[in-house]
């Protein structure tokens, strides 16, 4: 069977821009969806945001490449969480949960933050409750 010029072209493209494109796509239905859901109109939102209705226009299209900072600006805005980040550490063959801060730790000292970066006690109030 004949592979066609666009099967040629797709297949050409970078695994990591596909993957980026389909993520555009993901958070514009996932930001559709709970726009919907909360009965927030573009024009409700975009004053929230302090920003103009074109702005959320492009989000919800997927036409815009939004920080992190933009995720959780609409995720506050909406009162829901938009992207879920599955941060857990793998557990290292002990029954013990790592806490929060020192899974923190661990992660970002591998980036080589320093100890003292690390103002908080070990036990947090999240992992009190």
């Amino acid at each position: 069977m004949n592979t066609s010029f666009f099967q040629k072209f797709v297949e050409q493209i970078p695994p990591i821009t596909k993957k980026y494109v389909g993520r555009q796509g993901e958070f514009a239905v996932k930001l559709s969806e709970l726009l919907e859901s909360t009965g927030m109109t573009q024009r409700e939102l975009a004053e929230k945001l302090g920003k103009k209705e074109s702005y959320v226009s492009r989000m919800l299209a997927g036409c815009s490449n939004p920080t992190l900072k933009t995720i959780v600006e609409f995720e506050v805005a909406l009162g829901k969480d938009i992207v879920d980040f599955n941060l857990d550490v793998k557990k290292v063959q002990s029954e013990k949960k790592p806490s929060i801060t020192s899974s923190w730790k661990s992660i970002v000292r591998k980036g080589g933050m320093p100890e003292s970066y690390f103002p908080y006690n070990e036990v947090t109030e999240l992992e009190a409750a």
